[in-house]
């Protein structure tokens, strides 16, 4: 069996079906009512569990536990006081290493983030062995990730487990959330989000800034073949990136995004190097995965990537749980 914490969040309902489809016996753990009427459809276990109740891990069946895949996470890119980072992200991963250790269940998936190196700027790619920098905004939750990480590395040296963290960098992918929602439901729509509409109606798309800078970004399905190459791998453990290895400037995702989602006519797509844009770019080396869990991402073409998010989107069966103000909503959702 595979215990997945975090199962009603973005990538849990990815994830949880395609082990299923796998062949695994999966246990949902989560909050969402909504979702779980999601999982069940799908003849998915589901078990209500909230993290920040202690008393939640004495409900859980631990008989035939193959491995745990933690995806629970307090979102940076919601309002929430800082504290709730560290009861969610940090203590929540700890309760389930001490979990697994105490259950003699060796093998523990801790889903990290990129955003540990939020202030690493390179012309080459970012590895493991660049460390971690923070700043910003974001600070809080960054930290609460890096010491989430800690307690992997301290869980294996100390108590021989085979526990690993998998820093993901931006997860694209039908029913993700890309801009920034607020607690009353308003949002601010994405760069790319803005960009997907405009492809829709074949409008202008302007893109700011430095047409030069690229990022590195990631498909959901990828991320859920890293996981369960995590799972199945022998050896690995400790910390890995998770990434596609090439990087794309909005001016490529501009493009794409025409390109695919095209209807009566395709948008121009205009420079406009004066306007403010992006800050800074990140490639990240992910030879680490490919050597020591055996994976390596499949969607690394950006076009071929829109294409599956297309059919993904048409089909609306991952969608987003969030409340959005009507008003609000992206047309990606």
């Amino acid at each position: 069996m595979i215990l997945v914490f975090g199962a009603t969040g973005y990538v849990g309902r990815y994830l949880c079906p395609y082990l299923k489809k796998k062949g695994y016996d999966v246990l949902a753990l989560g909050r969402s009512e909504k979702v779980k009427n999601f999982l069940e459809d799908r003849e998915i276990k589901f078990q209500y569990c909230d993290l920040e109740d202690e008393s939640a891990f004495d409900k859980i069946d631990t008989s035939d536990v193959e491995a745990i895949v933690d995806l629970s996470a307090c979102l940076a890119e919601l309002e929430t006081p800082v504290e709730k980072f560290f009861r969610v992200n940090t203590l929540g991963a700890y309760r389930i290493l001490e979990f697994a250790r105490q259950n003699n269940i060796k093998k523990v998936i801790v889903t990290s983030s990129h955003k540990v190196y939020n202030d690493i700027n390179k012309d080459g790619k970012i590895s493991e062995k660049d460390g971690i920098s923070f700043t910003g905004d974001h600070s809080p939750y960054i930290i609460s990730k890096i010491a989430a990480e800690n307690f992997v590395e301290y869980y294996n040296k100390d108590f021989g487990m085979q526990a690993i963290a998998l820093r993901l960098t931006g997860v694209h992918g039908y029913g993700e959330i890309l801009g920034h929602l607020n607690a009353d439901g308003s949002y601010v729509k994405s760069t790319f989000e803005k960009f997907f509409e405009a492809a829709l109606k074949g409008d202008r798309m302007e893109v700011w800034g430095n047409c030069e800078i690229k990022r590195d970004h990631i498909y959901i399905k990828d991320v859920l073949r890293a996981i369960e190459a995590a799972i199945t791998s022998e050896n690995a453990k400790g910390i890995y990136n998770i990434a596609t290895g090439v990087g794309y400037s909005q001016l490529d995702e501009a493009w794409a995004l025409a390109e695919v989602f095209m209807t009566t006519k395709k948008s121009e797509v205009v420079e406009c190097p004066e306007k403010p844009g992006l800050s800074r770019g990140y490639i990240y080396d992910i030879s680490k995965a490919k050597q020591e869990i055996g994976w390596e991402p499949k969607y690394v073409d950006l076009v071929e990537m829109l294409r599956d998010y297309k059919k993904e989107w048409k089909r609306k069966e991952y969608h987003n749980y969030h409340y959005i103000r009507k008003e609000d909503q992206p047309v990606t959702l």
